[in-house]
């Protein structure tokens, strides 16, 4: 689970941001909307950490920026082993002279495992100038600190360390494995949590497979719930098309499935995925009851999500695109972005979906989802003041985060979106017009 999330100098953020995921002392709404961790982790007054964060912002005020630092992080981490030169794709602030000199950070708090972890590393000119990793169980313990070209390891000695080598452009944690180390267990869980996170992208179709996994456990799950019913799209079954389009095991091969994509239009509707050498279209077959005259069922109409694109809405595309790995997040207790939660959504179904992680009875393992969404309706509706956050940009094009739970005098009855609307949260965008 995650407890915090912060970074500085990405995007349009030049200075710090933090995510938090740790209660204030509001006790509105503990009992469905908040869990505990042990207390040997984190102290008493701490470990009461949320189900879900819904941050609130006008077009460009660095939303979804914060889903992308958090998403660059995890490929750093994710691709680091395999060197993949991610690192130099680090975008920093752009609209300060000084930016380029100043070092990217990230660091994520979170649990795995039963242990409590406080991971991060700063990056500057396309290398990795500081990294660490602390631990605990009872007590706060450095597991390893590398900082200017230097590395300490918990235990071993400086003459040993001496002998461990690690590419400037490459993080520890993702290479420690191989040096047969008493830390890697830990370095291991790091590695397990961020393997685990989920990112959903508006733009980013997620593998629709999902819904075959587990004998169908999950389209199973997304017939049983209401949200099909709820996003009114009259939907009654569907079926995940998987079909082999090539194998690849040359350069020439993938040259010949894009030519074949651009020949055939309708491979590419949908979604492509590629497993070990062979080269996959995934498509959704959704069916719909037909009626007679008198409103009585009397057969089905089959449409292909993607192939018969505009019989479907975009809304019930983009919701089939993420709602399995929701509810695969709820199942094994993950966590999960999801950027622009209401796109092409209506309100009703966007709230339904925070809904169900602020919920004992669809989240009995306490996943968590962290969301950006515009639909500043959804604030009124089962989130705590230090569930909602803001961005808000600046006349020199920094974007800032702040919690509502930072606001004096906000009282847990306000109507929260009325006072958004009215500036006290939150910059709105001038659209007065300027003689």
């Amino acid at each position: 689970m995650l407890i915090n999330f912060r970074f500085d100098n990405y995007r349009s953020f030049y200075d710090e941001a933090n995510l938090s995921m740790q209660t204030t002392a509001d006790s509105t709404l503990s009992e469905i909307n908040t869990f505990t961790i042990n207390e040997k982790l984190m102290d008493k007054d701490d470990n009461e950490l949320l189900k879900s964060a819904v941050i609130f912002g006008g077009n460009a005020s660095g939303k979804s920026n914060i889903m992308k630092a958090f998403a660059y992080m995890v490929n750093v981490v994710r691709l680091s082993s395999a060197q993949i030169p991610v690192v130099a794709g680090n975008t920093p602030f752009v609209l300060q002279t000084n930016a380029s000199q100043k070092p990217t950070l990230f660091e994520v708090e979170f649990v795995q495992n039963d242990i409590y972890y406080k991971y991060g590393f700063e990056l500057l000119g396309g290398t990795i100038n500081h990294e660490w990793l602390y631990k605990r169980e009872e007590r706060l313990t450095k597991v390893f600190e590398r900082a200017n070209g230097k590395l300490e390891i918990m235990g071993l000695s400086n003459q040993v360390i001496s002998l461990i080598k690690v590419p400037s452009a490459t993080l520890f944690v993702s290479i420690g494995n191989i040096f047969n180390l008493a830390v890697n267990r830990y370095l291991q869980d790091v590695l397990l949590w961020f393997s685990r996170v989920l990112i959903v992208f508006e733009n980013m179709a997620n593998s629709l497979d999902i819904y075959t996994m587990e004998n169908g456990k999950y389209k199973k799950q997304a017939l049983d719930i209401p949200i099909l019913k709820r996003a009114d799209i009259g939907i009654s079954d569907f079926e995940v098309i998987k079909d082999k389009i090539a194998t690849v095991e040359t350069q020439n091969d993938i040259l010949n499935i894009n030519t074949q994509m651009q020949i055939n239009p309708t491979l590419m509707a949908g979604q492509i995925k590629t497993e070990n050498e062979n080269v996959y279209h995934i498509d959704v077959k959704t069916d719909f009851d037909v009626y007679n005259d008198n409103n009585e069922v009397v057969g089905k109409k089959q449409v292909m999500l993607f192939k018969e694109n505009g019989f479907n809405s975009e809304g019930t595309t983009r919701l089939f695109c993420y709602l399995g790995w929701i509810l695969a997040a709820l199942d094994q207790g993950r966590t999960i972005f999801i950027d622009e939660i209401d796109a092409k959504l209506h309100f009703l179904v966007a709230d339904y979906i925070i809904g169900l992680f602020n919920s004992i009875e669809h989240n009995p393992k306490n996943a968590q989802l962290i969301c950006t969404a515009h639909n500043i309706i959804l604030m009124d509706d089962g989130l705590r003041r230090d569930q909602i956050y803001f961005t808000s940009k600046d006349q020199f094009g920094k974007s800032s985060l702040v919690s509502l739970s930072d606001f004096n005098g906000v009282r847990k009855n306000d109507l929260f979106s009325k006072r958004y609307l009215a500036g006290f949260y939150a910059t709105l965008p001038n659209l007065e017009d300027k003689e």
